[in-house]
């Protein structure tokens, strides 16, 4: 979900349980829901991978991820308190830091950290869900969007949410939303899918993180 996983990186069931301390067994049990989900694929060999996904795929989980999250984020706005403000302000400050030293793995968490946090705000039922199964798919994407000198990264929609959050304006942070999930989007479809090194829809050079 967060986008420490790429695209087709693959697992083994053992060297994963070892990774985490655990016999295979509740790993096994794990990765059977994250197919189910569609965030892993199983392979002849019982092994896993972080699926490779079609330009067509990712644009539609860019497309419904706009929509669901802008609701969600409209939905925070219903429940802005100056604790949920110093929080969110709190994790886009460390967002920024992160993004000034390059340092990917913490963009990523502390990017997925500030949206569900924004999200969980608007104490809806339905929607969570759906979120996650929406980062599930296209968060291992997200890696490929800070590989380049180029990076879309500023976290400026994120500042343009808070703004909006403090001024009470729903309309403003749903379109401050949906500009930080389109550049994400428009960059991953139009750039990073045809760098050499790799992009999100082609095999990586590793073959297994663990």
């Amino acid at each position: 979900m967060v986008g420490a996983l790429i695209p087709g990186q693959v697992m083994s069931l053992r060297k994963l349980a070892l990774s985490l301390g655990t016999s295979p067994m509740p790993v096994r049990g794990a990765l059977s829901q994250l197919v189910a989900a569609g965030a892993l694929e199983e392979l002849p060999n019982r092994s896993v991978r972080v699926p490779r996904l079609s330009k067509s795929r990712l644009a539609e989980l860019f497309q419904v991820r706009e929509v669901i999250e802008g609701m969600a984020a409209r939905a925070a706005c219903n429940f802005v308190t100056p604790e949920l403000i110093g929080q969110l302000k709190k994790i886009n400050g460390n967002l920024i830091d992160a993004i000034a030293k390059r340092d990917i793995l913490m963009c990523l968490s502390t990017n997925q950290k500030f949206h569900f946090t924004l999200y969980q705000a608007g104490r809806t039922e339905v929607l969570m869900p759906l979120i996650e199964s929406l980062w599930l798919q296209c968060g291992p994407t997200m890696y490929f969007s800070l590989l380049s000198p180029a990076m879309p990264w500023d976290a400026s929609a994120h500042t343009e949410i808070l703004s909006a959050l403090q001024a009470g304006k729903s309309n403003l942070v749903q379109r401050a939303l949906a500009r930080d999930v389109r550049t994400t989007a428009r960059y991953l479809l139009n750039g990073a899918a045809d760098l050499v090194f790799n992009g999100p829809l082609a095999a990586p050079r590793m073959d297994a993180y663990f």
